[in-house]
């Protein structure tokens, strides 16, 4: 796998990054209930963790299939250091699927299997702070279970001072400093793009 493809794969992510920021616009636009905007919005964030999560498997994967050193040092294993991308993905699927359920984890995992230079190490602190607290509203939207909320209450509300269980959908289309909560979000989506792509120049 050449650079090139993997700068390729952040230049596809950060476009899909503004579709969804255009139709973020096209809602706030057309939509004129307040139900039907945070409903919007709230499949928006869905669709934009979906984006996040499957680009940064992709990224992993793809590095693994660049270099294995580091994954065969932590497996014990000789390996090809030049692995299909098949077999990148299945060694770490065979038991289940490839979860990183923030971005601490992501940069633990990575750590361990691409080694100490890996292409999200230098996504900012605050940058991977937003990602895991849209993450936990994702969670919300999607599962709704007790764990869920808490998740929520805990990395989205209370981080905005908000004591009372506030909807995903009124969070994300409130406005801060005159741009919604999202649009804040998918800033910090970008900016978690921008550094993988810089550190892999």
């Amino acid at each position: 796998m050449r650079k090139a493809d993997l700068e390729k794969r952040c230049k596809r992510f950060l476009t899909s990054l503004d579709r969804i920021t255009d139709r973020a616009d096209r809602i706030d636009k057309r939509m004129r209930r307040k139900s039907d905007r945070r409903w919007g919005y709230e499949m928006l964030a869905v669709s934009a963790v979906t984006a996040w999560s499957d680009f940064v498997e992709d990224i992993f994967y793809m590095s693994v299939n660049r270099d294995s050193k580091a994954l065969s040092k932590s497996l014990g294993l000789e390996l090809p250091r030049n692995l299909t991308l098949p077999t990148c993905e299945a060694l770490f699927t065979t038991n289940g699927f490839l979860d990183f359920r923030s971005v601490g984890e992501l940069r633990g995992k990575a750590r361990k299997f691409l080694g100490s230079s890996h292409p999200f190490a230098d996504i900012p602190s605050a940058t991977g702070q937003a990602i895991d607290r849209l993450t936990a509203a994702r969670n919300f939207i999607v599962h709704g279970s007790r764990g869920a909320r808490a998740a929520y209450r805990t990395k989205v509300l209370h981080a905005s001072d908000l004591t009372n269980l506030v909807a995903p959908g009124r969070f994300l289309t409130a406005r801060e400093s005159g741009r919604t909560r999202l649009a804040a979000y998918l800033d910090a989506l970008r900016s978690g793009a921008k550094a993988v792509y810089n550190a892999l120049n």
